[in-house]
């Protein structure tokens, strides 16, 4: 009979499988990556939250799994609701880039995923951590202290300079010889010649990659008539003058 008992507890305990989820991450400046400690992460149902630590890090545990209303206090302002669908027995890693001195607090709150095709400012951050070797990574906060008049003033710096013939094109001499630079707004190609009208002080990050970007950078883009986008590694001749991906707000 005792051991009749003990198995049912045990298939009991069995069946009884943790359905809880969670969510984790890192807040971020929005002006120059940097963390802010301070920030209050609340889940609406349960009314649990945390306060991010000296790394901008949190996490919250034990939360009900499906679609749930995340929220975020900071300084004495909440921002509205954000939903992310959460998965039993799985902590969802999210960021949040908040900018500290706008006068709204209205942080840009998405979903980690692979560098690569992280196509926000948010990716910019997480690139910069994985590429920097790679590429130069201008946040809002250098932009600023450089003082550039343009965007085509701010490439100069990385050896690309814009030249006209038949139409006007960033370029940057590899090798001997000078070759197309591609350029992209926002994760849409661009046709160079008017990546310069936008108003520098609307750039949050340029993104400078030198020789071949990593693989798959550039998948997202919707090539559109007159830009020279980034083919993959495969093109080597267009590949190798490397990529420019800007942000802006």
């Amino acid at each position: 009979m005792l051991l009749v008992m003990a198995a049912l507890l045990a298939s009991s305990l069995h069946l009884q499988t943790d359905t809880t989820a969670g969510i984790h991450g890192a807040v971020i400046s929005s002006f120059n990556g940097g963390p802010i400690a301070g920030v209050m992460i609340a889940a609406r149902e349960g009314g649990k939250f945390t306060l991010t630590d000296e790394q901008g890090r949190f996490a919250l545990t034990g939360l009900p799994s499906g679609r749930r209303a995340i929220l975020i206090s900071y300084d004495g302002r909440v921002t509205e609701d954000y939903l992310f669908s959460l998965e039993p027995q799985h902590s969802k890693r999210i960021a949040v880039l908040l900018d500290q001195d706008a006068e709204d607090l209205d942080p840009l709150v998405v979903e980690a995923q692979a560098a690569n095709l992280w196509r926000d400012l948010a990716g910019f951050y997480e690139r910069r951590e994985t590429y920097r070797g790679f590429a130069h990574f201008f946040t809002r906060e250098e932009i600023s202290h450089l003082h550039a008049a343009r965007l085509s003033s701010l490439l100069t710096l990385e050896g690309i300079v814009t030249r006209c013939s038949a139409e006007c094109r960033p370029t940057r001499l590899t090798r001997g010889s000078l070759c197309l630079v591609p350029v992209s707004v926002n994760g849409v190609a661009q046709r160079e010649p008017d990546y310069d009208r936008i108003n520098i002080s609307d750039v949050t990050g340029v993104e400078v990659y030198r020789g071949v970007p990593p693989a798959d950078l550039a998948r997202a883009l919707v090539p559109v008539a007159g830009a020279s986008t980034w083919m993959g590694a495969g093109w080597s001749a267009r590949g190798s003058c490397g990529l420019v991906e800007i942000w802006t707000r």
